[in-house]
């Protein structure tokens, strides 16, 4: 494997922005996007750190994006659910936003 490749894609990937908002950026729409994940987790246990459990959900967002090309995934909504199921509790994670390149601008005209 090109250790040099998977370093620059990964670099890559960790710059694709990911924002619930808009972006002040001229940009093109590329597509729609989606994620989800079950993880097996108390949510109340005090050492878990949450945003760690969203990390794989954010990751495949930017890991779409970065297919794309595009350097963002903006308006990106994320819902969860508590699911327990016998004695194990799970947290199930959809995520979705809009994946977009930006693009060049010319002041004045």
């Amino acid at each position: 494997m090109d250790t040099t490749k998977h370093t620059d894609t990964s670099s890559r990937i960790k710059e694709i922005i990911l924002s619930t908002g808009n972006v002040n950026r001229p940009y093109i729409v590329r597509d729609i996007v989606f994620a989800a994940d079950k993880i097996e987790v108390d949510l109340f246990d005090t050492s878990i750190d949450l945003s760690e459990l969203m990390s794989d959900v954010t990751l495949r967002l930017k890991e779409t994006a970065h297919r794309y090309g595009a350097n963002a995934v903006i308006n990106c909504h994320f819902e969860h659910d508590r699911i327990v199921e016998g004695d194990k509790t799970f947290l199930e994670i959809f995520a979705y936003g809009t994946v977009v390149q930006f693009t060049q601008s010319t002041i004045g005209g």
